[in-house]
C-alpha cells in the first residue's frame, strides 16, 4: 500500500521520463536528429522488463518455425523448408513495432523542443 504521493511507480519510469525531457531538450538546442534513434533504443532497454515476456514467446514462435524447417529440410522437402525460415520472423516484427513505437514517441519530444525554441524565439 502506498503512503503520500509518488510521481512515479519505479526507478525505471522515471528514467524513462528523463530520456523524454533530455529529447526534448536536444530539440530545443538544435541537437542531432539521432537524438531520436538514440532514445527510442534506451526506451527499449528501459521497458525490456515489462516487455520480456512478449519477445520471449515471439522467440518461441520462431524457434518452432525453424524446427520444423529443418525438419522439412533433413527429409528433402526444401521449397517448404525455406517457407518455413521465411516464416521465422515475428521477434524482429515485435522489436521493430517496439522501436518504432519508442521512435515517434521521441521523435515527438523532439519535435516539441523544436517547437518550444521557435515559441520562444530561440530560431
Amino acid at each position: 500500500m502506498r503512503v503520500g504521493w509518488q510521481p512515479f511507480a519505479s526507478w525505471t519510469e522515471f528514467v524513462e521520463y528523463l530520456v523524454f525531457l533530455s529529447v526534448c531538450v536536444a530539440g530545443i538546442l538544435n541537437a542531432s536528429w539521432l537524438w531520436i534513434v538514440i532514445a527510442a533504443m534506451l526506451q527499449l532497454l528501459l521497458g525490456w522488463s515489462r516487455y520480456r515476456e512478449l519477445f520471449a514467446k515471439a522467440g518461441r514462435i520462431d524457434a518452432e518455425y525453424r524446427d520444423l524447417g529443418a525438419l522439412a529440410a533433413r527429409h528433402g522437402l526444401m521449397g517448404y523448408a525455406f517457407a518455413l525460415y521465411a516464416r521465422a520472423r515475428t521477434l524482429l516484427i515485435v522489436l521493430g513495432a517496439k522501436i518504432a513505437h519508442d521512435a515517434l514517441f521521441t521523435g515527438g519530444a523532439f519535435l516539441f523542443g523544436h517547437a518550444t525554441a521557435w515559441v520562444w524565439g530561440l530560431r
